[in-house]
């Protein structure tokens, strides 16, 4: 009895440990920054269609997804990532190169930031246009992407 107490103690904290609330976007960042190894889900890949809020879906030329290990708490899923359109889930080391969040407009999407990744942590110029012009077209739902 007490070893099948002792494996479900340790399949708990196990659990525990795959998935993580990560409270706040600097605090995702920071970890990414130290650790861009982490399981990533793309959620929609560059050239799939998206909703991003609106009536209608948008064509992504970049490819979308998740940190599934790292809760959100804006929307309990994991942390969402934007992969610059120069790279992909398979580039090494992409860090965190800035960010979109949504307008006080959507109070209820407010926390559910974006997380720009580019290799190094440093996004092309080509990329920043297509990022900006991406999300420039939805001015009234997401603030102009900040970049590091």
């Amino acid at each position: 009895m007490k070893l099948l107490l002792e494996r479900w103690n340790k399949f708990l904290n196990e659990e525990e440990e795959k998935e993580k609330v990560i409270p706040s976007r600097e605090e995702m960042e920071a970890i990414i920054q130290n650790d861009p190894e982490q399981e990533m889900n793309i959620d929609a890949p560059k050239g799939s269609e998206k909703m991003f809020g609106g009536k209608e879906p948008r064509k992504l030329p970049f490819d979308y997804g998740e940190w599934p290990n790292y809760i959100n708490p804006a929307d309990n899923m994991g942390w969402d990532f934007i992969i610059v359109p120069s790279a992909g889930k398979d580039t090494p080391d992409l860090r965190p190169a800035g960010y979109v969040i949504y307008t006080n407009e959507y109070k209820e999407k407010f926390g559910n930031d974006k997380i720009i990744i580019a290799p190094g942590g440093v996004a092309k110029g080509s990329d920043k246009k297509v990022i900006d012009d991406f999300f420039g077209e939805m001015k009234g739902r997401f603030v102009a992407p900040h970049w590091y």
